[in-house]
């Protein structure tokens, strides 16, 4: 049973392969696989490398994981050179599995990636008089540094403000650092 398995496995594959192969004769240049991860409210998403594709070119791509096939929806982002496919999330089911993606005439091997929770961003209240931020090292275009309490709420406020910091320095600053977690603190005067 288990080599009448392999047998229709590989022929299926083989098969495929050339489907896929023989569908996207006019696709130019090299695929190279960059990265899978599971994103909340997408599902399993898939990144490639690639220049000279359409989406026409990806349109009929698939992965198969789970004795089975599954739709791939592919698109082509022409300004960065990426091939971003999306599966939907019950793909993790297979987690941590070999899935093979025919994509553009090309096949991958490839690790299934799980559901991961969100990280939740905490937010801090501090007393009268402090305010919740974190220190944020930044550098200076003359190769030194400054360190500053940047107030905010949450992580992303504090980096937002430090990207308004960098940004209104004309200059000064190049870039920076976020160098403690919230904490309660005063805005520097």
């Amino acid at each position: 049973m288990k080599r009448v398995l392999s047998l229709v496995m590989a022929i299926i594959v083989l098969v495929s392969t050339l489907w896929v192969s023989a569908g996207s004769a006019g696709a130019a240049g090299i695929i190279a696989y960059v990265d899978g991860r599971f994103v909340w409210g997408k599902g399993v998403v898939f990144v490639f490398d690639a220049s000279g594709y359409r989406n026409k070119d990806v349109k009929d791509a698939s992965i198969f994981a789970g004795s089975n096939f599954h739709d791939l929806y592919c698109t082509v982002n022409k300004n960065e050179e990426k091939i971003v496919c999306v599966a939907r999330g019950s793909l993790t089911e297979y987690a941590g599995q070999t899935g093979v993606i025919y994509l553009a005439g090309q096949i991958f091997y490839v690790t299934i990636p799980d559901r991961v929770q969100p990280e939740v961003e905490l937010s801090l209240t501090c007393p009268d008089g402090e305010t919740a931020g974190a220190f944020v090292k930044f550098e200076a275009s003359g190769g030194g540094f400054d360190v500053f309490f940047i107030p905010g709420a949450t992580m992303q406020e504090v980096k937002n403000t430090a990207d308004e910091y960098v940004i209104s320095s004309e200059g000064y600053f190049v870039g920076y650092e976020i160098i403690s977690g919230l904490e309660c603190g005063f805005i520097p005067q």
